[in-house]
């Protein structure tokens, strides 16, 4: 393709700044279009960037054609955000930031609409970017801890520790909100999950989602411990990691090391900076970059991103088990 993709963004919140900023860094992309309901977003951004129709008008907005389009709204909107770009023709390539909707039968909708419309999908889980989870991937590839057999997911945060119980209603709360991340990492590393049991608080019977304990399986047995929690005192920032465990040692990763043991006592700690963390523009993480140019190369090449809207239908499914408290 000669011709720079024509990308838009729907949605300025921090996403949506984070990804319109990184767009017209990577080759073969450029950012044509923002669209955010806010005047006062309008404004401002009018200020700021040139060569870029930005509006509050969605009929303005959908009169163009766009060769892939951001969705960075909030969750709620994702299904019909997405169903109407791709039902009014305003493009084939979508990009949502996680998790894809608030329930999976929406999720089940937009994979179809995604397969009618033969085009490029994807959902913005950028742990999978991150080099720490990459090399535990191909380090469990290379059955560096022989045949796995368990492992614990956990993401932690202190956004709610010390709300005396006030957070947002279980759709918005923590498993969605937090959660999501490490169980698209699970599913990635480990295959399709089904659930197995869940442990509900009291807080959680009332609706109010601090976090969620629950235990699944994966298709070929092994056995996964969930740990979720925005009220966990000590994490100023999240956290996601991974234990998991082989026949041959233990494999611990997150988004800043991954430690490596064996049977045998011997041990290897690699940090991000020893794994070839570079990326072109650094904004955020740089996992974000890696994520984007995914994501366009994806576009530009006709070849499927990952996660697409099924695989990333799959984490909705399971929160969605999580919720309606399958044991």
């Amino acid at each position: 393709m000669n011709n720079p993709l024509k990308i838009a963004v729907i949605g300025m919140g921090k996403m949506g700044l984070l990804h319109a900023s990184l767009v017209n860094s990577i080759p073969g992309a450029s950012l044509v279009a923002i669209y955010d309901k806010s005047a006062l977003m309008k404004r401002f951004l009018g200020k700021a960037i040139d060569n870029v129709l930005i509006t509050d008008r969605y009929d303005k907005f959908a009169s163009y054609k766009y060769d892939a389009v951001y969705v960075t709204t909030p969750i709620p909107s994702h299904y019909s955000v997405a169903e109407n770009l791709y039902k009014n023709d305003i493009t084939k390539n979508v990009f949502v930031e996680k998790t894809l909707t608030s329930n999976y039968q929406h999720s089940e909708l937009l994979c179809q609409l995604a397969k009618t419309n033969c085009g490029i999908s994807m959902v913005g889980y950028m742990c999978r970017f991150a080099p720490t989870y990459q090399k535990a991937q191909a380090l469990l590839k290379e059955n560096e801890i022989g045949e796995v057999t368990a492992f614990k997911a956990y993401a932690y945060a202190s956004d709610f520790a010390k709300s005396e119980g006030k957070a947002l209603p279980v759709k918005g709360g923590a498993t969605r909100d937090l959660g999501a991340h490490i169980i698209d990492l699970s599913l990635w590393l480990f295959g399709d999950l089904e659930l197995t049991s869940v442990e509900y608080d009291e807080d959680f019977v009332n609706g109010v989602d601090n976090g969620s304990c629950f235990k699944a399986k994966s298709s070929s047995g092994i056995s996964g411990d969930f740990d979720i929690s925005w009220a966990k005192e000590g994490y100023r920032l999240p956290e996601f990691g991974l234990i998991i465990t082989g026949t041959n040692g233990i494999i611990s990763v997150n988004s800043d090391r991954i430690k490596i043991e064996n049977n045998s006592g011997e041990c290897k700690e690699l940090h991000r900076q020893d794994l070839n963390d570079n990326a072109p523009f650094l904004l955020a993480a740089s996992e974000y970059y890696r994520e984007d140019e995914h994501f366009i190369n994806a576009v530009i090449k006709g070849e499927n991103a990952q996660p697409d809207f099924s695989e990333a239908a799959k984490v909705d499914y399971l929160i969605e088990q999580v919720e309606k408290g399958k044991q």
